[in-house]
């Protein structure tokens, strides 16, 4: 059990991990992509409004050498343009000279024109840019062939498609977005392999509480057994002195139910203690569940219970045979001592998987998920009202067996019947 505790630890934390990781890598991403494109769509917003080309404005004037301000140079600082002074479009010098872009015309009758080719030939050919452009006049804006933005608009009662190339702009967050992808896998392979030894020191204060308990149950079990065979005993010789009287038969039936809940005690404690890898031998279910169901025929035919079996043949499990064992017959004492008029027991192979179903019918089952009937001790207030006699342990043993062999158990309230469905 702790080390089933110490994987779903260590499974949950690198999940949490990973989805953090995950949320701080996509919105850092996220937002560079984002301030890029709308970088992008500033540019194609401005070929836009000029028409589908950038106007030629002239170059910034040259910073005259330091101390050279005289008028008999010819410099008069009133004339000289600083670098990032921009053109009346918004773009300054440097901008519009970097940007590689083209711009196709398209006609009301849906033919296409170069208007404007201002990117290398080894990036775009001109003819491959006019039939590009016409595919991309459909939307109105986007990323297209990983590196381009493109920007479809009317001017002048004319459909125009600019496409610019942002290669260099985008290469960086390119090897940002790979770094993120490969910063994160190493997170999560070194919080991984962190997690694991943090895991041990984590369930250790668990692990020494379940050993106290588990010590604490099998020491109360063996105590109790002294004291319950001498009360027994002395009412043996009661009964033999004085005759049998209602104290006596009452005290009787309640040390039966102390031995009852001291036998389950100690199978608890047995099956927390045994080693965490079982006697894993090939079990004929089938022949097996046959065997104890016969044991248990007579007990249902005193109680008048009908009680139909449905074994499929050749079913074989891998497990710890004594464990299995002692669940077919938890399971069967369960139904026998609840079942009103009726019981089944059925076992069969669904493709891979073992399916056992046990069904008795029962006072006050309601519909519904009954997954409670697993916790120790637990008896529902139909029960605990009942005759039936009881201390809560079967199905936890149940449980118990079925979860050290990896399994899957249920139960549930299906038109006032009570099932249990195993699956190994």
């Amino acid at each position: 059990m702790i080390n089933k505790f110490r994987r779903k630890f260590v499974g949950y934390a690198t999940v949490s991990i990973f989805t953090l990781l995950l949320l701080i890598f996509a919105a850092i991403n996220i937002v560079n992509f984002s301030m890029l494109a709308n970088e992008a769509d500033n540019v194609t917003q401005l070929l836009a409004d000029a028409g589908g080309e950038f106007k030629e404005i002239d170059p910034p004037s040259p910073i005259p050498p330091s101390g050279d301000t005289s008028e008999g140079q010819g410099f008069n600082p009133g004339e000289f343009t600083p670098p990032e002074r921009e053109g009346r479009d918004g773009l300054n010098f440097e901008t519009r000279m970097s940007t590689r872009y083209f711009t196709v015309k398209i006609d009301d009758a849906g033919n296409a024109t170069m208007l404007r080719m201002a990117m290398e030939k080894q990036t775009v050919a001109e003819g491959d840019a006019v039939t590009w452009a016409k595919s991309l006049s459909a939307g109105t804006k986007g990323w297209t062939r990983t590196y381009f933005r493109y920007r479809t608009y009317q001017y002048q009662g004319q459909t125009y498609v600019s496409v610019i190339h942002y290669a260099r702009e985008l290469t960086p967050s390119y090897r940002l977005l790979w770094s993120s992808v490969i910063g994160g896998s190493l997170g999560m392979l070194v919080s991984f392999l962190v997690l694991i030894p943090v895991s041990k020191l984590f369930v250790k204060p668990l692990q020494t509480s379940i050993k106290r308990q588990q010590r604490f149950i099998s020491d109360a079990s063996h105590e109790l057994k002294t004291p319950l065979t001498i009360i027994s005993a002395n009412t043996e010789i009661i009964e033999m002195e004085s005759g049998a009287s209602e104290s006596t038969q009452a005290i009787t039936k309640q040390v039966g139910r102390l031995n009852t809940m001291v036998r389950n005690l100690n199978a608890l404690a047995r099956i927390d203690e045994a080693p965490s890898h079982l006697a894993v031998s090939d079990i004929d279910l089938s022949t097996k569940a046959k065997e104890i169901c016969e044991g248990f025929a007579e007990a249902f035919r005193v109680k008048s219970v009908q009680f139909d079996i449905g074994i499929q043949n050749d079913v074989h499990l891998r497990g710890d045979e004594p464990m299995i064992s002692k669940l077919l017959s938890v399971l069967l004492e369960n139904a026998q001592k609840y079942a009103l008029t009726a019981a089944e027991f059925h076992l069969y192979r669904n493709k891979e998987r073992v399916t056992i179903k046990v069904i008795n019918d029962a006072e006050g089952i309601e519909d519904g998920p009954l997954d409670r009937v697993f916790e120790r001790f637990y008896r529902s207030d139909a029960a605990r009202s009942s005759a039936v006699e009881g201390s809560g342990l079967g199905l936890s043993i149940a449980k118990e067996i079925v979860s050290r062999h990896d399994g899957r158990i249920a139960a549930k309230g299906e038109n006032g019947k009570f099932v249990i469905k195993i699956e190994f």
